[in-house]
């Protein structure tokens, strides 16, 4: 008797748009040599023991038959088996993180693939409505509003087209207090009372600062720090200089008390009692401001009566922190004024009149203290000492002027420091009743 081979076992393994069956066949009198597969009752086709059925629909049933032949062409039994293929894998977004500034925000999404690899990301920043194509996993948006929500929206596809879910969050633009400074700024020198110090300001800086200069009642740069009082207490509030790199450089708008410089007859300031009080126990008392509050490196080579006090404000800049200034530096988180800050806090008609004679009148006959809102009315430390001797330091006198005085003698103390550069502005117009306010 012919001994026919059979079909014994056939094995499925799905995926969204193909079967694979695996037959397992017993041989008769001769060996099974040839394998047949149909799908739906189509035309058999020839095979391995291993058949791969493509280009199927996801998630739909088929009836799959398969039979043997052996080495006579005699054929086996005919094998039936029904076979479903899977929902199809789509891609899936795991993560999205947001970083931002006050112009920008940046997207990074961690996706996962499913069927396909993905090959296309999609990023809104209004809920939605419009979507930029890339093909990287990281965006940034440009040229944005400040201190404003956007709300975000992320999906991505893959190598078939396919989309994933889309995934949302939001992000607010932040305003640093630097980019508040800076945007007052509008083009125009002086307008909002401030001055850009870039190289083809006249008699300016040329350090590219932005810079309060005009009537103290005409300078909105009053800044209210470590208080949410309705009315910020004096010890609270201060005055913005300008803003210097991505820093903004501030003073405290009354003086802390009448004290020495130096205690003894020293001008050096890294061993000054100034310098020991103000970043002991004067920071202390700041609380969690002084975690604010970036530390700084301080020139405090100071120079000459001739460099500094008979010089205009320019010059005075380059010896205090300018190109020609000493090596001599501190690096601490409090420190003063420097007497070119003094100098260009006056209306630019008075940068042409040497700080010797800032008691005195501007190109416009109009007297410098009244158009200079950093002058106080009182003898007031600065932190450049006289470099001619070992014991004196400027200082603004009472009527207005500068001029170098023993260090043991006392005077008025305004702390001065540079905000760090992540500190957010919050609101205020900068007048003395609507102080600006941090985050």
């Amino acid at each position: 008797t012919y001994i026919l081979p059979s079909v014994t076992n056939v094995t499925p393994t799905t995926k969204y748009n193909q079967i694979t069956v695996t037959t397992t066949g017993t041989k008769g009198t001769n060996e099974i040599s040839k394998y047949y597969y149909s799908i739906n009752n189509s035309s058999y086709v020839e095979g391995t023991s291993t058949y791969t059925f493509t280009n199927l629909t996801e998630q739909t049933t088929y009836t799959i038959k398969v039979k043997v032949a052996d080495t006579n062409g005699r054929m086996s039994n005919e094998y039936s088996l029904s076979a479903t293929t899977d929902a199809y894998k789509l891609p899936t977004i795991t993560d999205v993180t947001t970083s931002s500034t006050s112009s920008s925000i940046t997207i990074n999404v961690s996706g996962k693939a499913g069927d396909g690899a993905i090959t296309e990301y999609y990023y809104s920043k209004d809920n939605g409505s419009n979507y930029v194509k890339s093909t990287s996993s990281s965006y940034t948006f440009t040229e944005l509003t400040s201190s404003t929500t956007f709300y975000i929206k992320v999906y991505v596809k893959d190598s078939n087209g396919k989309s994933s879910s889309v995934f949302t969050t939001n992000n607010t633009t932040i305003l640093t207090i630097a980019d508040y400074v800076i945007s007052q700024y509008t083009g125009t020198q002086g307008d909002n009372g401030i001055y850009y110090h870039e190289s083809s300001l006249a008699n300016g800086a040329g350090d590219n600062s932005y810079r309060y200069a005009g009537a103290s009642d005409s300078v909105n740069n009053y800044i209210c720090l470590g208080s949410d009082a309705t009315t910020c207490p004096d010890a609270n509030l201060f005055r913005i200089i300008g803003v210097f790199g991505d820093k903004t450089k501030v003073i405290r708008a009354k003086s802390v008390g009448d004290k020495q410089w130096h205690t003894s007859d020293d001008n050096t300031w890294s061993s000054s009692s100034l310098n020991t009080y103000l970043n002991g126990e004067y920071l202390t008392s700041l609380g969690t401001l002084a975690d604010k509050i970036a530390t700084t490196t301080w020139k405090v080579g100071g120079g000459t009566i001739r460099n500094i006090t008979t010089s205009v404000p320019k010059t005075a800049y380059q010896y205090e922190v300018g190109s020609s200034a000493s090596s001599t530096t501190y690096d601490a988180k409090i420190g003063l004024m420097y007497v070119s800050d003094y100098g260009f806090a006056a209306s630019p008609s008075a940068w042409t009149t040497t700080l010797y004679n800032y008691d005195g009148n501007d190109a416009n006959e109009t007297s410098i203290k009244t158009i200079n809102w950093m002058y106080m009315g009182y003898y007031d430390w600065m932190i450049s000492r006289y470099s001619g001797s070992s014991h004196s330091a400027f200082r603004v006198y009472s009527y207005g002027l500068v001029i170098n005085y023993s260090v043991d003698d006392y005077c008025g103390v305004r702390p001065s420091f540079n905000l760090s550069s992540s500190i957010t502005y919050v609101s205020g117009s900068g007048s003395a009743v609507d102080p600006i306010l941090i985050n």
